[in-house]
């Protein structure tokens, strides 16, 4: 009885490791891994801006290969598209999903596995493509001749996103902008004002970054000037209409 226990068991040892053989000769030997960094801080002159890029941003890979993205500053994804419609997600495509690293701390990453020599194409998705419309967009496999090139790709996410942005999304900082004040004029309007209207005030561009880690910019009205007096009688909220 103990030798009719034993068989099965022994053949079932046996069809296990069959079937690890199975598995460990379809992973092609060799296979090396890419690792992309997504996103990310540099210095300018005015302080720190955000990098809205993949680096690399083209890479070629084999079959069996797998691709490290490595999240930094501030929130972005990696979101598989077509070269036709570069910052749209493509059907049944992959897709990271938002990956918010607001300090930039290592470990926050996503991976895959090439299975095609076929192109494969990818965007960040933040602020409704914004950031694709921007150029942050990276291929694995693009033709280097051609007309699916990387460098084609790029230019028509921004060609097409870039000049059709969502209305009331927020807007990057430009890495370039400097903090300069803008002066401008405050005229009071209506009734005759009792302070000196037409003082000078100035407007100075801020940027920073919202709870999520999405960047922002905001303008502040710096100065002084006086209202008339019955500037704000039977308005709530302001001074409606006041000011231009």
């Amino acid at each position: 009885m103990k030798y009719f226990t034993a068989l099965p068991m022994a053949a079932t040892i046996a069809a296990a490791q069959m079937q690890v053989m199975s598995l460990a000769s379809a992973v092609p030997s060799g296979a090396v891994t890419h690792t992309v960094v997504v996103g990310g801080v540099k210095p300018v002159a005015t302080g720190m801006a955000p990098i809205l890029g993949y680096s690399p941003e083209s890479i070629t890979a084999a079959v069996g290969d797998m691709v490290v993205f490595e999240f930094m500053q501030k929130n972005h994804t990696a979101t598989q598209s077509t070269f036709a419609q570069p910052c749209k997600k493509m059907e049944g495509g992959m897709d990271s999903g938002f990956m918010p690293n607001p300090d930039g701390k290592a470990g926050v990453t996503w991976n895959m596995t090439v299975k095609t020599t076929d192109p494969l194409w990818f965007y960040c998705k933040q602020q409704n493509g914004i950031h694709c419309g921007k150029g942050m967009v990276m291929s694995i496999n693009a033709a280097t001749t051609g007309d699916k090139t990387m460098s084609n790709f790029k230019a028509l996410a921004i060609s097409t996103n870039g000049t059709s942005l969502v209305p009331g999304s927020l807007q990057n900082v430009n890495p370039n902008a400097a903090a300069a004040p803008l002066p401008v004029t405050v005229v009071a309007g209506g009734a005759a004002a009792t302070g000196a209207a037409g003082a000078v005030a100035s407007v100075v561009a801020g940027s920073g970054q919202d709870g999520q880690g999405q960047a922002c910019s905001c303008q502040c009205l710096c100065g002084v000037n006086s209202f008339p007096a019955t500037a704000a009688v039977n308005n709530f909220g302001g001074f409606a209409g006041m000011i231009s």
